[in-house]
């Protein structure tokens, strides 16, 4: 009887759409949450110095916003 019922086109189309919704909901079924996490502190920026190809850098923090006209 189960056989009847896979060899019918109806019946594999109906499966492998179970089967999709199954697979998507095991991928999607929790909300993703992004976490942005700096990499460094800003404020520990301009006290840092960094060597480089055997020099000294030492980074400064400057404001980037547009210039107002």
């Amino acid at each position: 009887m189960i056989r009847e019922v896979l060899q019918k086109p109806e019946a594999n189309a109906f499966f492998s759409f179970v089967i999709g919704l199954g697979i998507a909901c095991l991928l999607f079924h929790r909300d993703r949450k992004t976490y942005i996490i700096p990499a460094m502190n800003v404020k520990d920026i301009p006290t840092m110095v960094s060597k480089i190809d055997n020099k000294c850098y030492r980074f400064r923090v400057t404001d980037a916003s547009e210039p107002t006209a």
